[in-house]
């Protein structure tokens, strides 16, 4: 498929070199057709910014999601594929250095290569969304530097995997607002995936089980983990 700017590869590229430092993955792409006419399809591009292990983790899960408008593309027209973020970074590290006369080539061929990952299986609705909330970046900022301090203050020496999905679930899955709409996840997952420009404020939605955060930088969906 072909990018409409040099501009949507860099945005793609640095989005998915975040999402691998965060959760190494992989990244869901999926081709969404246009709303009206005379619009550009969109690539969407989800990533898992955390999930639970199994039943009775109580690690919520919270996927990381961006857009960039596609000009054209060809035998994709159904695109759902999840891919190594690794795969993803090549294809961009190629592209900047081998369009016309140097430039940046705005043509991504999808990875062949797959990922089968648990957390593709959700996917969180397209409509019907109500707003609940309205919320500061600078907000958000704060709740996501606070429990990464939390956690690094927390972990002891050498943890085990039990341990830290224990102390991640107390730390991320705290509920946020008056009442309660969201987990400060949502706040790390956001924030490290570089969608909070200080300024900036962001809504808060629901739609059955699922909150989104809509920023300026992209969107944050939380679904809670199932009880036992």
């Amino acid at each position: 498929m072909t990018l409409t700017s040099d501009a949507a590869v860099a945005d793609l590229e640095q989005f998915a070199t975040r999402a691998k430092k965060v959760s190494d993955t992989g990244m869901r792409l999926q081709l969404i057709g246009p709303a009206a006419e005379g619009k550009d399809a969109v690539l969407a591009q989800w990533v898992n910014v955390m999930a639970p292990r199994g039943l009775g983790d109580e690690v919520p899960t919270i996927l990381g999601l961006r857009t960039v408008p596609v000009a054209s593309a060809e035998h994709a027209d159904d695109l759902d594929a999840t891919v190594p973020l690794a795969a993803v970074l090549e294809r961009t590290a190629r592209m900047k250095d081998s369009g016309p006369a140097g430039g940046v080539d705005r043509t991504f061929s999808v990875p062949p290569s797959r990922e089968n990952q648990p957390w593709t299986a959700l996917t969180p609705p397209r409509a019907g969304w109500t707003q609940v909330a309205e919320v500061a970046h600078k907000d958000l900022i704060m709740v996501a530097k606070d429990g990464i301090t939390a956690i690094r203050q927390a972990l002891p020496t050498n943890p085990g995997d039990a341990v830290v999905q224990r102390l991640r679930a107390a730390v991320w899955g705290q509920m946020l607002g008056e009442p309660a709409v969201v987990p400060s996840g949502c706040a790390f997952a956001a924030f490290a995936l570089g969608f909070l420009p200080p300024e900036g404020r962001a809504r808060v939605l629901q739609s059955g089980p699922w909150t989104r955060i809509d920023t300026t930088g992209g969107f944050v969906l939380h679904r809670p983990a199932v009880a036992l």
